[in-house]
């Protein structure tokens, strides 16, 4: 039986570092397409909520101000959003794929591949960032292995989702995307948001082949499901770690 075990974590080991090692090239391969493509326009990247989720009224206040302050900026200058969303392929969502309830972790990890946040995107593998974190979770879990690991992120809660959703059009119009609380207890990614068709684009971790779009009814009775609840990455990015071959 200790045979067994141990076969069956060395064999779990082999794939962990597979995984990273795919991981690890896809980071490089985007971040040679991001240098072939300076930014074009982001007037508001460095741009943070003046204070802390619990303080509703002022935040979303605001984040719908500094939203529609955006949106003229780009009709002024000729860039009226059309569709903002994440430029993930199909290879690169499916590291996300639910293999055990982790949803919550599989869609901070996706928001945090597509911000090239390697923090943040290897939360379900044991990386020099920290063990891998598995498993359902809760606001203060996330809370907690955020602080843990440097993650530097907002866990929004609110009494329904009207505090909530302002969150999520901030998020999508400065680019962070988002995790939330959607359908009954489950997470999953913001993916974008198509201004020409007013919906929402999701990517849901039990099937990541694909992008679902929802209404506006629709989304707002999606997220609903699971209650007002969401976490954002915030940008910059987690520092970079010294990384060793460990596997040569």
């Amino acid at each position: 039986m200790e045979v067994l075990l141990l076969v069956a974590i060395f064999v779990q080991q082999i794939f962990n570092g597979m995984a990273i090692r795919r991981m690890a090239r896809a980071f490089e391969k985007a971040n040679r397409i991001r240098a072939q493509y300076p930014r074009v326009y982001d007037p508001d990247h460095d741009t943070v909520p003046p204070r802390g989720p619990s303080t509703y009224v002022s935040v979303l206040i605001a984040c719908l101000a500094f939203g529609s302050a955006c949106a003229a900026a780009q009709e002024v200058n000729g860039l009226k959003p059309i569709l903002h969303m994440m430029s993930l392929s199909p290879e690169s969502r499916a590291f996300y794929r639910n293999p055990d309830g982790s949803c919550v972790q599989c869609s901070i990890g996706m928001c945090g591949f597509n911000g090239c946040d390697p923090n943040a995107a290897q939360l379900l593998w044991d990386t020099e960032y920290g063990p891998a974190e598995r498993g359902g979770s809760n606001p203060s879990r996330v809370e907690s292995y955020c602080d843990r690991r440097g993650i530097r992120a907002w866990s929004v809660t609110g009494e329904s989702v009207d505090d909530t959703i302002p969150w999520l059009r901030w998020a999508v119009k400065t680019r962070r995307f988002a995790a939330f609380a959607a359908g009954t207890r489950h997470f999953q990614t913001l993916y974008g948001y198509d201004y020409e068709r007013s919906q929402w684009l999701v990517c849901n971790n039990n099937s990541t082949d694909r992008i679902d779009r929802y209404s506006e009814s629709d989304f707002r009775e999606l997220h609903r499901q699971s209650g007002p609840w969401c976490v954002i990455l915030e940008k910059p990015a987690s520092a970079a770690p010294v990384t060793e071959k460990w596997w040569k």
